[in-house]
């Protein structure tokens, strides 16, 4: 696997189109440049409390108050003299000549004047001028993925746009003359009963896309027959505006296997034909121009299984994804059987939390065979395994699509 992804690195160059886009509009875009803070910040004391702006030399003591400041106001109009306070809220803006803010609770309101009977010190109860970032610091770094988390962040300190790449755009094409897209739910049944197979497995891969990879653009997803000429038509027809086409189905190891004779009609390169993997074997791509047509099983899990082992660590070479992106194994979790692996291969596993301790159960035999994914419904993770055999005890990555049993939220 590691050998194809340098194969298909080799041939192509990750996305260079960039924008600006204001930060609001940024989450599920990557940094195109460095941010850097563009002021110092807060650009002058800001109170971090709802209480009384005061001069810390003045207390204790008794004040008297002259005025009032509320946020979202950058200059107050007053000035703090000695033995004067003003009011202030949560985020406002001192006055000038205020170093401090004594909170509401430790104050006593009398006839216009405030009684301080503790001693408040230098910039107590503040964000002093500067303390947040200073002008020029750096806050992200070309490569990071935005989240909403980002916006909040940034626009806290008044950074308002950012310069970001655009999406790595793919298109996902089904094959399969088996394959139907189910309507009525009695039809349907009757159909799949009668051998029809409904198409799932652009649907999964267009869901993880969408749940995992939010720096891809779907520009296409479509569902074909076991047509040479209808298949190429279509592929070339999306080369000029994708960076990656998806096909399933037609991968097999067989020279009459659809997705080698399109290599042939639509005269790209072969790459790479299978991966050392159980569930995903087939995986195999060819290029053209510097378009790459990479081929995934048409069995749902077995593809999701060739797309998370190559598929998405392409996908972010090309996207310039180097931090931020949601991940994917979202625990490690403890084996409770043992597994023969021989081969890289994806696990349908039950995950139960006890005492803090994530375990996975692999289901049995029949429900890990890729024409089983009724397992899915059983299951409630993924465990991902290596070459190497594994034993009770033994630590797996597991991608959870549902609640692990005995996890209680929120924790």
């Amino acid at each position: 696997m590691p050998e194809a992804l340098e194969i298909l690195k080799s041939h192509t160059r990750p996305v260079t189109e960039s924008f600006i886009v204001p930060v609001w509009e940024s989450p599920d875009h990557v940094l195109a440049k460095d941010v850097h803070a563009p002021f110092d910040w807060p650009p002058r004391h800001k109170s971090a409390y709802d209480g009384y702006a005061v001069r810390s030399s003045d207390t204790p003591g008794k004040l008297k108050l002259v005025g009032e400041a509320v946020i979202g106001t950058s200059d107050v109009g007053i000035k703090i003299g000695e033995g004067e306070a003003v009011y202030v809220t949560t985020g406002a803006y001192l006055p000038d000549g205020a170093d401090a803010v004594v909170p509401e609770e430790k104050v006593v309101v009398e006839d216009g004047y405030i009684i301080v009977k503790d001693k408040i010190e230098p910039h107590q109860y503040i964000d002093p001028r500067g303390s947040i970032t200073r002008k020029g610091q750096l806050l992200a770094k070309r490569g990071q993925l935005l989240t909403v988390y980002d916006v909040v962040g940034l626009l806290e300190v008044a950074v308002t746009e950012v310069e970001v790449y655009r999406k790595v755009r793919v298109a996902i094409i089904s094959t399969g003359n088996e394959l139907i897209v189910p309507s009525d739910p009695i039809s349907t049944q009757m159909k799949v009963y009668k051998g029809k197979v409904v198409a799932t497995t652009g649907g999964l891969l267009e869901a993880f896309i969408y749940e995992y990879l939010p720096w891809v653009e779907i520009v296409d997803s479509v569902l074909l027959p076991d047509n040479k000429e209808a298949v190429a038509w279509y592929i070339k027809h999306l080369l000029d505006n994708v960076d990656v086409v998806l096909l399933t189905g037609g991968t097999g190891p067989s020279n009459i296997d659809l997705f080698y004779q399109l290599k042939d009609d639509i005269g790209g390169e072969l790459l790479f034909r299978g991966l050392f993997v159980k569930g995903g074997r087939p995986t195999s791509a060819f290029i053209v121009g510097n378009k790459p047509i990479i081929g995934l099983s048409g069995y749902p899990l077995s593809a999701l299984h060739g797309f998370i082992r190559l598929v998405y660590p392409y996908l972010r070479y090309l996207g310039n994804v180097e931090k931020g992106a949601p991940p994917l194994y979202i625990v490690d979790a403890v084996l409770t059987d043992s597994i023969k692996a021989g081969r890289p291969r994806p696990i349908k596993v039950r995950v139960e939390y006890r005492d803090g301790v994530y375990y996975a159960t692999p289901l049995n035999k029949v429900y890990q065979l890729s024409s089983a994914n009724v397992g899915l419904v059983l299951a409630n993770g993924i465990a991902f395994t290596g070459a190497e055999n594994l034993k009770p005890g033994d630590k797996i990555p597991v991608l959870l699509y549902r609640d692990p049993i005995g996890r209680k939220y929120p924790v």
